[in-house]
C-alpha cells in the first residue's frame, strides 16, 4: 500500500467559485492551483493512502481527516495509519470516537447485572465521555487517561485557579450544584480506569486497536483495606479522636450488645441474619417466605433487591456462588417464626410474600435500610461500622467460634477460601491468645518454667562475645593450671607478687 502527503488550502477561484485543485496540470491544460500555495504558512498538509481493495475489487483511497501544520506531522500520521491497516484495523473503525465506541460496547454487555450496567453508565457519562469522548479511538493515548484522572482528582466545590481544559469539560457536563460537589475517591478513579481497560481490551480483541493503552497506567497500592477489629484500645482511640476506620469489625461481645439494643426494632431479625450469617443487604431484603425452611432450619438465597437509578429493582445474586443454602441456628429460626406471626396483622400483598417489607408488603429501599442501620448504631453508642461490615463481622465471629474456613466461605457465598481468608476474616485477641497457648502447649519441655524462678541470664548481662574476648579466654584456658588464678601468665608466686 502506498501513501502520500500534499498541501491543501480552502481558497477558491474568484472567476469560477470552485476550490483550487492540488495536482499539477497536464500538458496543455491551465493551472488551477492556488497562486498562494508557495507562500509560507498558507494552507495545511494532508495525508492520503491506498486502502485494501473492497469486495467489489475497486480501488479505495482514504484521506485522513486531520490537517497538519507541517509535512513531517502529516508523514507521521500517515505511517501510523499504514501500520494500522497492515495490522488489520478496519478503516471505518479509525473514525469512531471514544464516546461512540463506549456507548456501543456497553449496550452489548448483556451478561452483566443491571446494577453493574448502571454503575458503568454513571462513570462513563460523568467522567469519561465529557473528558476524552471526543478523541478518536485510534488516537487515544495513555497520557489522555492520565490527564483524565488528574482532572478527576481536582473536582470539588472549588476548582484550581487555572483549571485544565479536561477539567472544564468534566465540570460543565455535571448537573449537581458546585457547592455540594464532592471529589471522587481513589476507589472511584480506579473503578473508572477498570471500565476503560475492559472496554479497550475488547477493542484489541476485535482488531480495532493495536494495543490497550490503559495497561500502561500505574496506580499506587491498590490493595483492599484490611478490616480492623474494635478492640478496647481501638475504642479508646476512637472516643478520644473520633477517627473511624474504612472497614471495621465488631467483636462477638459488641455484636451481641447491638442485637440486644435492636431487639424491639421492626428489622431485628434482619439485623440478626446479617450479623450472624453474613447475608448481603440485598439478599436479606429479597428473602421471601417460600425461601425459608423451618423444618430444616435453612434459607435459600435465590435473588436480591438493589437500587438502580434510585429505583428498587429485583436482581439475581451478585455471583453464581451467591445462590446458596444458608443454615440457621435455633434462635434465629424462632425469631423468624415470631416475625411471621407478627406479619399476620399487617396488610401484605401475596404477590411478593417478602420476609422484610413495608406495611403494604412492598420491598424496602436498600439505601434507606443502610441509613436506618447507621442511626441505630449511633444511638447505641457502639463504635461505628457499616452495614456491609457485618458480613466481615460474621466471618470473624465464625472464626472465633472455631468454624472451618470452608464453611465460612460457603456461608458468605464466596468463590474461594483464599478470598474469604484475605478479605473478610480477622483474628480477635481471644483467638490470637488461644492460638499462642495452643502452640506453646504442644512443645515438650524437660524443665517447665516456674513462676518467680531466677533467670538463667541476668537482666543486664551482655549476650554474645566478640573475637577479642574469645582470644583472651583461649589464652587463659591454656595458661592456667593447678591453682593459678584465671588470667595469670605464670605459676611462680614470686613473679605474681603485688610488689612487682
Amino acid at each position: 500500500m502506498k501513501g502520500s502527503t500534499f498541501k491543501r488550502c480552502d481558497c477558491r477561484d474568484p472567476a469560477t467559485g470552485r476550490q483550487y485543485v492540488v495536482s499539477a496540470p497536464k500538458a496543455g491544460e491551465p493551472d488551477r492551483r492556488c497562486p498562494r500555495r508557495r507562500t509560507k504558512g498558507h494552507g495545511s498538509w494532508v495525508a492520503r493512502f491506498d486502502a485494501p481493495r473492497g469486495s467489489d475489487g475497486k480501488r479505495r483511497q482514504v484521506t485522513l481527516p486531520e490537517r497538519f501544520a507541517t509535512q513531517a506531522d502529516a508523514e507521521v500520521a500517515l505511517a501510523e495509519a499504514l501500520t494500522g491497516t497492515h495490522q488489520g484495523v478496519p478503516i471505518a473503525d479509525r473514525q469512531i470516537t471514544v464516546a461512540d465506541y463506549l456507548t456501543g460496547w456497553l449496550s452489548g454487555r448483556t451478561a452483566i447485572r443491571p446494577s453493574t450496567v448502571a454503575s458503568y453508565e454513571r462513570h462513563l457519562d460523568i467522567y469519561v465521555k465529557p473528558g476524552i469522548g471526543h478523541i478518536r479511538l485510534g488516537d487515544l493515548r495513555s497520557t489522555d487517561l492520565e490527564q483524565l484522572y488528574t482532572a478527576m482528582r481536582q473536582i470539588g466545590p472549588e476548582l484550581p485557579a487555572k483549571p485544565s481544559e479536561m477539567l472544564r469539560r468534566i465540570t460543565a457536563a455535571r448537573h449537581d450544584p458546585a457547592r455540594t460537589r464532592r471529589r471522587p475517591t481513589e476507589a472511584t478513579i480506579r473503578r473508572t480506569h477498570a471500565v476503560i481497560s475492559v472496554a479497550l481490551a475488547r477493542a484489541v480483541r476485535q482488531q480495532m486497536l493495536a494495543r490497550n493503552v490503559a495497561r500502561f497506567i500505574e496506580f499506587g497500592d491498590v490493595s483492599a483495606p484490611k478490616p480492623v477489629v474494635w478492640t478496647e484500645a481501638a475504642i479508646r482511640e476512637w472516643k478520644r479522636t473520633g477517627k473511624r476506620h474504612k472497614v471495621a469489625v465488631w467483636t462477638p461481645e459488641l455484636a451481641g450488645a447491638f442485637l440486644d439494643f435492636v431487639a424491639n426494632d421492626d428489622l431485628a431479625v434482619c439485623w440478626r441474619l446479617i450479623t450472624l450469617r453474613g447475608l448481603r443487604r440485598g439478599e436479606a431484603l429479597g428473602l421471601t417466605w417460600p425461601d425459608v425452611d423451618f423444618e430444616r432450619s435453612t434459607i435459600t438465597i435465590r435473588r436480591a433487591i438493589t437500587t438502580i437509578n434510585h429505583k428498587v429493582t429485583w436482581t439475581s445474586p451478585k455471583t453464581k456462588h451467591g445462590a446458596r443454602l444458608v443454615h440457621l441456628d435455633r434462635g434465629t429460626v424462632d425469631a423468624l417464626r415470631d416475625h411471621r406471626a407478627a406479619q399476620v396483622h399487617r396488610v401484605l400483598r401475596a404477590c411478593n410474600d417478602l420476609v422484610f417489607a413495608t406495611v403494604e408488603g412492598l420491598p424496602l429501599n436498600p439505601d434507606g435500610v443502610s441509613q436506618r442501620f447507621e442511626r441505630l448504631v449511633a444511638r447505641s453508642g457502639l463504635p461505628p461500622v457499616r452495614l456491609h461490615d457485618l458480613r466481615h463481622g460474621a466471618a470473624t465471629i465464625g472464626l472465633s467460634a472455631g468454624v472451618s474456613m470452608k464453611a465460612i466461605s460457603e456461608q458468605l457465598g464466596h468463590a474461594t477460601l483464599a478470598f474469604t481468608a484475605d478479605r473478610y476474616t480477622s483474628v480477635t485477641d481471644e483467638v490470637g491468645l488461644a492460638a499462642a497457648e495452643s502452640v506453646a502447649a504442644i512443645v515438650p519441655r524437660a524443665v517447665p518454667a516456674a513462676a518467680g524462678s531466677a533467670p538463667v541470664c541476668p537482666p543486664r548481662a551482655r549476650l554474645g562475645t566478640n573475637r577479642a574476648t574469645e582470644r583472651i579466654a583461649a589464652r587463659a584456658s591454656t595458661q592456667v593450671k593447678g591453682s593459678g588464678a584465671a588470667g595469670a601468665r605464670t605459676q611462680d608466686r614470686r613473679i605474681m607478687s603485688p610488689l612487682l
